[in-house]
């Protein structure tokens, strides 16, 4: 739901629990992972001392343990280009919601200060998004409606018709991962709504104020948000084990390591489990990895046990995906049904705000 944070649709704290709501009988460590040594079984720690801004020399400390779960995710891939790092936004934790929406607001009212410099306004209106995936799509939409939204209901000058949302993508088709149909639904439905889009094309560069496409085409631009890749961490790709060709971690079907079987786990996005029912491996989604740390704990306890209780293997059919595309609109493919339109939205809220952890966030909802 970031892209609902980002847009003040939903209030931080009604989705956010605190760590330590889990973990009142568990030490917590709020850290980066430096470094995961598998063979002499420590994780190496690292945390800033003092002010965010200015901290003093990183704190080092080392975990030893019995037992492993690696779920550190992904980050947001750059593909090397240190320009677009600089200079684009991204959406991968709460705290880049944050920033986009008071990005955003501040685009706004810096526009609405500059009634004679057209070529400035239209630059601090134009709004780039780089990615035609869930993110891409999902946050295009949110942000359409947001932006919108805003100005009529705020700003007396009205400068609406400047407004320019763009979608750049890579690919010619939208979600993929939905099929064509419900692809092209998402597709049209975001163009009624204004959204721009340039398929086919790459952005190859950026600067404070442009995005550069691999066509060569300059939009002068002071939002660029990219959502266009992920890639595990450094601390995965180094890590001394088997990787699949994206540099996940290759893990047996009990989530286990190869070599370390009973006492290194991993799930997530930062794993590679192979679904038996298909072949591939199991995709990157929140369904999937919710139900890999349930299976993960219960195999925990059996090695602890000492093998008192049966293996768990990971087994699970994906039930589909879901996207929101806009206010009260989404797409979604559910046990091989597909479903656009207001159903499709309200599903996908109910999907997440169902697994909510505690009753009190469901309520408020």
């Amino acid at each position: 739901m970031l892209h609902e944070v980002s847009s003040g649709m939903i209030e931080i704290r009604h989705i956010v629990t605190p760590i330590r709501t889990f973990s009142k009988k568990a030490n917590f460590y709020e850290a980066n992972i430096q470094s995961i040594d598998l063979q002499n079984k420590k994780v190496i720690i690292t945390h800033k001392i003092g002010k965010r801004s200015e901290p003093t020399p990183y704190e080092k400390r080392v975990l030893q343990y019995d037992y492993l779960v690696i779920a550190l995710g992904n980050e947001t891939s750059f593909f090397g280009m240190e320009d677009i790092k600089r200079h684009s936004f991204t959406m991968k934790t709460i705290d880049d919601a944050i920033v986009l929406r008071n990005h955003v607001i501040n685009m706004l009212e810096q526009a609405s200060l500059e009634q004679e410099n057209n070529e400035l306004r239209e630059s601090l209106l134009t709004f780039v998004v780089v990615g035609g995936g869930f993110g891409g799509v999902e946050t295009v939409g949110e942000l359409n409606d947001f932006v919108k939204d805003t100005v009529r209901e705020y700003y007396k000058n009205s400068f609406i018709s400047d407004i320019k949302i763009i979608l750049v993508n890579s690919h010619d088709k939208i979600l993929p991962e939905l099929g064509e149909e419900l692809g092209s639904f998402a597709l049209q439905k975001l163009k009624e709504r204004g959204v721009q889009f340039i398929m086919n094309t790459y952005v190859k560069g950026a600067t404070a104020t442009t995005a550069r496409l691999d066509n060569g085409s300059i939009i002068p631009t002071y939002t660029l948000i990219w959502t266009a890749g992920v890639h595990p961490s450094e601390v995965i790709s180094n890590l001394a084990c088997d990787h699949d060709k994206h540099h996940r971690i290759i893990c047996n079907n009990y989530l286990e390591l190869s070599g370390y079987e009973g006492q290194v786990y991993a799930l997530g996005d930062c794993a590679s489990i192979t679904d038996p029912h298909t072949g591939k491996p199991y995709p990157p989604t929140a369904q999937h990895a919710i139900r890999q740390g349930k299976v993960a704990a219960k195999n925990i306890i059996s090695s602890i046990e000492g093998g008192k209780r049966n293996k768990q293997k990971f087994d699970y059919k994906t039930k589909g995906m879901m996207a929101e595309i806009g206010k009260r609109v989404g797409v979604a493919k559910l046990f091989g049904f597909k479903i656009h339109g207001f159903v499709a939205w309200w599903l996908w809220r109910t999907f997440y705000l169902s697994n909510l952890p505690t009753i009190k966030k469901k309520l408020k909802l």
